[in-house]
């Protein structure tokens, strides 16, 4: 009986560090490697700066607002001085993404450039959208919001909601701070 214990309790530990030790990248560590590296530019975006166009919307609005909890942005602009950079970095976010647990929603090419929007969670109850555009004369850019149980067509219908305008002052900044870093 002893025996049975010890050999269950060998199993079990193997499984659980076969579990923990994924060698498969994941975007959270890249990101924050990479705020590391003075090449990239890293924000966090508070959910705040997600302006309402109107002030007086639905409760459903709010709810869907709700399951959002940040947003963060890292960026890495192509320049003479880092092609071999932009090059091998653009590589790994490309590889993170292919593995199996990242789901893709949409894939688009843009002129010279292209778009990828991934999911992480359930069809239903997404827990993070990662959008990654990379464009080899202005550098890439990888946009992830993390929330709970985030469903794409709500996050749809706040979309629509949202303030994208010049009247939204914490977009302004933001437009300034990006607009700066060129």
């Amino acid at each position: 009986m002893r025996s049975f214990l010890k050999i269950t309790g060998i199993v079990v530990l193997f499984a659980f560090m076969a579990i923990a030790c994924d060698n498969h990248p994941s975007l959270q560590k890249y990101y924050v490697d990479s705020k590391e590296n003075n090449e990239f530019i890293s924000i966090d975006i508070p959910t705040s700066i997600l302006q309402l166009k109107d002030t007086e919307v639905s409760n459903e609005i709010n709810e869907i607002l709700e399951t959002i909890e940040k947003v963060n942005f890292l960026a890495l602009q192509v320049n003479e001085t880092n092609r071999d950079l932009y090059a091998s970095e653009k590589e790994k976010v490309k590889e993170i993404l292919k593995n199996p647990k990242y789901k893709q929603l949409v894939r688009m090419n843009i002129g010279k450039g292209n778009v990828s929007v991934n999911y992480l969670g359930e069809d239903e109850a997404i827990d993070e959208v990662i959008i990654f555009g990379a464009d080899n004369e202005q550098g890439f850019a990888v946009i992830r919001v993390t929330g709970k149980n985030m469903n794409p067509a709500d996050i749809m219908k706040l979309a629509q909601e949202i303030k994208l305008d010049s009247t939204s002052g914490q977009l302004k900044q933001l437009s300034g701070l990006l607009k700066g870093l060129k």
